[in-house]
């Protein structure tokens, strides 16, 4: 055993006795139940511009949330002191908290039959022996490439970065589960910036990964900020009208993002979303299904439980355009009557997958739409889950006949989520491996975009 996997299995040790203690004290002092989750946090930051250190962090955060339950009252509160006196002063806030707290017939912790036992190894611990000295090196030699790699409409560098960050975390609770865990990252980025006729414009090149060796090389991260930087440049806008939209990378992923946030159980129970009494119903055209599998080595999206202790599976989410279930943890489940599925923390690892027919090469979407805009980036917060109605304002290029026209922004895109999913068409083969949604562009055919 490694000196690091040594000391990373001590800390993780002692986390499981301090929450192991805290779950201890707190059914001694009158609690039916107790949850708690601690974690903690270290790590280092690292920032560049014209080739000078702008900015270095390290980190070193502890914390801790729990939740306790009288019968059916509830109580929480949370600390970043671990020492013992914090701890118990901690717990007794949250059991007098819950005096005062109304009952809920769904409160209390996950179901005993869903406690996880089963804890298979997904790699998402790495040492990444990272010091100030080389990832300031890392960040400076980022800004080096784009320079010496300077093409016309490139003005500078904006910034480049080095994060990387190892953190532990342990969930505890009074039905017997404590269990720890360990996940490594890191990030790391350049910002250009560039100028066409009359603007300045910005974008980014970036990688992520669990282990510093599965990084993107420099020269892949500097080219993809030059590449989607000169695409920015001369934009324009477009006439107001129906177009066939490309959505691309993560405004792709964001697509797939608003079904997670629509199936999501308390969206579904407080009846807010408009997917509400749509199980096994079709919600895509039938030639759509979403994976989910949250065992995949590596990923960020992979873990053996949720946030509450509770198993995940792997499943459909999707299936042949019907939705299969909805993202259910213990309240929500019980809200609606149903199980929990392990989704208290959100998704995992998503896997947007169309028929051979309706999947193609992105160069061929191009080809085969006619003229559209292809969307690159987002902004806003336009999107009403409740109705599904949606409009963000968005950025991208105008193409036509399979080519490159100009760049578009300032123009707002709008439509309905339901009607939008059920007019995807195609999707790409270009999927961009750094999401937690895995998915290729996506043509979405005659939607409304304001311009001039």
């Amino acid at each position: 055993m490694s000196p690091f996997i040594k000391s990373l299995k001590e800390k993780e040790s002692r986390l499981e006795q301090i929450a192991s203690d805290v779950v201890k004290y707190a059914i001694e002092k009158g609690a039916s139940d107790c949850e708690v989750s601690l974690g903690g946090a270290k790590g280092l930051s690292v920032s560049s511009r014209d080739q000078e250190i702008e900015n270095i962090e390290y980190n070193n955060d502890n914390g801790m949330e729990i939740v306790v339950y009288l019968g059916k009252k509830r109580g929480g509160c949370s600390t970043t002191d671990l020492s013992k006196s914090a701890l118990e002063d901690c717990v007794n806030n949250a059991i007098n908290l819950a005096k005062f707290t109304d009952e809920d017939d769904c409160a209390g912790l996950c179901d005993k039959d869903m406690i996880c036992t089963d804890f298979k190894e997904l790699e998402r611990v790495y040492e990444n022996n990272i010091d100030a000295d080389s990832a300031a090196e890392y960040a400076i030699d980022l800004e080096k490439i784009a320079l010496e790699n300077q093409k016309n409409g490139i003005k500078k560098s904006d910034g480049a970065a080095l994060e990387c960050s190892l953190y532990t975390s342990v969930l505890a609770n009074s039905n017997g589960f404590c269990r720890a865990s360990s996940a490594s990252s890191i990030y790391t980025s350049i910002v250009l910036l560039g100028q066409g006729d009359d603007k300045m414009q910005r974008a980014s090149g970036y990688s992520i990964a669990r282990n510093f060796e599965k990084l993107s090389s420099k020269e892949e991260i500097v080219n993809e900020a030059i590449e989607k930087t000169l695409l920015k440049l001369n934009s324009k806008k477009v006439k107001t009208g129906k177009y066939n939209l490309i959505f691309k990378g993560a405004a792709a992923a964001s697509i797939w993002s608003c079904l997670a946030s629509a199936i999501s159980g308390a969206a579904v129970y407080r009846r807010t979303s408009f997917l509400c009494d749509s199980l096994n119903q079709q919600v895509f055209p039938e030639f759509i299904t979403i994976n989910e599998n949250p065992f995949v080595i590596g990923e960020f999206g992979s873990r053996n439980y949720d946030g509450e202790g509770s198993k995940v599976f792997e499943s459909d989410i999707v299936k042949d355009g019907k939705l299969e279930q909805y993202l259910l943890g213990s309240y929500s489940s019980r809200k609606l009557k149903m199980k929990s599925n392990g989704h208290a923390s959100g998704i995992h690892n998503w896997y947007v997958n169309f028929d051979k027919e309706h999947t193609m090469e992105f160069d061929d979407i191009l080809a085969s739409s006619g003229e559209g805009i292809v969307i690159t980036d987002l902004m806003g917060q336009g999107i009403d889950i409740a109705s599904g109605n949606y409009s963000r304002g968005a950025e991208g290029y105008y193409f036509k006949d399979g080519k490159f026209v100009h760049a578009v922004d300032g123009i707002t895109i709008a439509g309905n989520l339901k009607e939008m999913f059920m007019n995807i068409e195609l999707i790409g083969k270009d999927i961009d491996l750094r999401q937690k949604i895995k998915t290729g562009s996506i043509l979405i055919k005659n939607m409304t975009v304001s311009g001039i």
